[in-house]
């Protein structure tokens, strides 16, 4: 059974990168808040049970286990969502790769994976939904970002340059559609405890003094209760209080520390891991 796009007001949703962290936590918002959601990522148990959480709350959500870097997945995902829930009127990218290195330390195969999943798989998945949403001239498009992105962080690497390169797109979609109904933001966080995340104690910061997934969350969801006259954005930082554990310097603590007990410079820094992905 297909379920309208705009189920409640709400439109069907779907979330790249949702079984684990910040994705997750934001498709479980959605839900909560009446759309219908449709759950990509790479680990097929872990959409489960994430899929499972939102029908529990009787939400209504849709797994697609999918490796969005793949040729035509992003597509293939757009697809699936419309067949199962309907037209996407909410794109949320929280997919991402991570490893930390400095430029010159920088593997080409490295390099070219976080611009494969940081960058290229949003700009995929914005085309799909795009030529619909005008249509219906309405939509939004959520990039999850970092603070990294808006920072010279030596060390960050791709993964610093294809954030970046995310808040450049999402400007762009953002003037080339706001006259349309159509609007695009990028939540770039700063640290944020995950089982991905370097431990703060690690830095010496108390865990309450870091962001958590639902304050993400949060986030979106207060992007998407404004008012259709107002725009925010489209780049929207959301970082600790304490400077401490600001997510440069924390990164930059990391690598340093990591460096002097010879750990070499890709090891887990201080907002999110070395050499791992979000699913």
């Amino acid at each position: 059974m297909n379920v309208t796009e705009e189920t409640g007001g709400h439109p069907v949703a779907l979330v790249a990168g949702a079984s684990s962290g910040i994705g997750a936590a934001v498709a479980r918002r959605l839900a909560a808040r009446g759309s219908a959601v449709a759950l990509v990522g790479r680990r097929e148990a872990e959409l489960k049970e994430v899929a499972e959480s939102i029908r529990a709350a009787g939400g209504t959500a849709l797994p697609l286990p999918l490796d969005l870097a793949e040729p035509g997945a992003p597509a293939e995902a757009v697809a699936a969502t419309a067949a199962g829930l309907g037209p996407v009127g909410l794109l949320v990218c929280s997919a991402g790769a991570i490893r930390l290195a400095a430029i010159h330390e920088t593997e080409e195969r490295h390099w070219e994976r976080q611009l494969r999943i940081n960058l290229t798989v949003p700009f995929l998945l914005a085309r799909e939904v795009l030529p619909g949403m005008r249509e219906r001239r309405y939509g939004w498009v959520v990039n999850i970002g970092s603070g990294v992105g808006s920072e010279v962080v030596p060390g960050s690497g791709g993964y610093g340059v294809s954030k970046h390169a995310v808040h450049r797109l999402t400007e762009l979609v953002h003037e080339e559609n706001r006259d349309l109904g159509i609007r695009a933001v990028t939540v770039a966080p700063g640290w944020v405890s995950t089982r991905l995340a370097a431990r703060p104690s690690d830095l010496g910061v108390p865990e309450e003094e870091v962001l958590d997934a639902e304050d993400i969350a949060d986030t979106v969801a207060w992007l998407l209760d404004r008012p259709a006259r107002m725009s925010v954005g489209p780049l929207v930082r959301v970082e600790p209080s304490a400077s401490r554990a600001a997510a440069g310097d924390a990164m930059t603590r990391h690598l340093t520390r990591s460096r002097d007990r010879g750990a070499g410079p890709t090891q887990n820094a201080g907002t999110e891991p070395a050499a791992k992905e979000t699913p």
